[in-house]
């Protein structure tokens, strides 16, 4: 009889303090932390966010695709109706010449209203009420907190080192997910982070995730 290594007993041996840590509490490590523990109710996840209170950002929307994702996913349905503003689909404008007036612009969107509505969203209170959900379905936060330290050890386990209210910190853990948007602490980290020169428009939101 063949016996399979099965991973789950391998970890099991290891002595982690959390099997996830999250490196930022704003969108997408909340969202993160959030499906994690609907999936797996039992995992211990930490989220370690560098800030005491997340800033304002102006002219954040969303189009159909992430409203699915927020709305049939994450469950933000309710929420997104009653505290964040609906709009009508992803609409575009181009022109031909840089001083044409913007009622001569060429409009492209959609002409009937959509199946699922897009938003105009206050990113503060959106990531603020992500973050608040992951709490309360049972994950750890550090806040604020700066990451001083990552080293990635692989099966061995990872440490992750950070600064809280003055106190230093450090915990083990199985996975390490970097939600730290364009900052890309681990893609740095690991020379991974190659600037595209032929376009110089980058934006936050990324997860990377260190096994």
């Amino acid at each position: 009889m063949r016996l399979r290594p099965a991973k789950s007993i391998i970890f099991a041996a290891l002595n982690f303090d959390y099997d996830v840590a999250i490196i930022g509490g704003a969108f997408s490590g909340a969202a993160t932390a959030l499906i994690l523990k609907r999936k797996k109710p039992d995992a211990r996840v930490l989220i370690i966010e560098k800030t005491a209170e997340f800033g304002r950002k102006v002219g954040e929307s969303t189009t159909e695709v992430s409203s699915c994702y927020m709305t049939r996913i994450l469950g933000l349905t309710h929420y997104l109706g009653h505290h964040q503003l609906a709009k009508q689909g992803l609409r575009m404008w181009f022109s031909n010449r840089p001083d044409q007036s913007f009622d001569d612009y060429v409009e492209v969107g959609s002409r009937y209203r959509g199946r699922l509505p897009g938003f105009q969203v206050d990113r503060a209170k959106l990531d603020s009420h992500m973050l608040e959900l992951a709490v309360e379905a049972g994950c750890d936060l550090w806040r604020p907190a700066k990451v001083t330290k990552c080293d990635l050890n692989g099966v061995d386990g990872q440490i992750v080192s950070a600064v809280v209210d003055l106190d230093e910190r450090s915990v083990s853990c199985r996975w390490v997910v970097d939600a730290t948007g364009r900052a890309a602490m681990l893609a740095r980290k690991l020379g991974h982070l190659h600037a595209n020169t032929e376009h110089p428009i980058s934006a936050g939101g990324s997860v990377s995730l260190l096994i």
